[in-house]
């Protein structure tokens, strides 16, 4: 539409496509930052900053998602890392609660046990899931265009 002297290489969107992500990631930061000071500098309920949450957590995930399927560069876990990725997750998470909050009554584990369980196996499987199914988009694009 408009004449340009310029023309669009593989570089010029490399460089922007890695600028726009450093971008994101700070504007990312940032706002789990106004998060964490509402919750506990000023002291806000969390009711009250559940929409901050919500657009973070789709921000943070689907960027992870989209790096996963379109980029097709993240390793591809085997079964043994998924299992050894979960146990680190989901232990490292059960510690942490159990010495902030100590141990739980038995008929509290849907609020404490299963949380901690089953939050890290979706997201060890999301993962596995994504980065297999962005390794197989790769490969077909490569095998139709020798």
């Amino acid at each position: 539409m408009f004449p340009s002297k310029h023309s669009i290489d593989e570089r010029s969107r490399a460089a922007a496509g890695h600028a726009a992500g450093i971008w994101l990631g700070v504007t990312q930061v940032l706002l789990a930052g106004v998060v964490f000071y509402r919750l506990y500098v000023l002291g806000q309920p969390d009711e009250e900053i559940r929409d901050f949450q919500a657009v973070l957590g789709i921000s943070l995930f689907g960027f992870i998602a989209l790096q996963l399927f379109l980029g097709g560069i993240m390793p591809v876990l085997k079964w043994r890392g998924m299992l050894v990725a979960y146990l680190l997750l989901a232990g490292s998470i059960t510690i942490v609660c159990l010495l902030i909050y100590g141990w739980p009554e038995a008929q509290d584990w849907a609020n404490t046990w299963l949380p901690a369980l089953l939050g890290p196996a979706i997201l060890v499987i999301a993962y596995g899931a994504i980065a297999r199914l962005g390794q197989w988009r790769i490969e077909r694009q490569i095998s139709r265009n020798p």
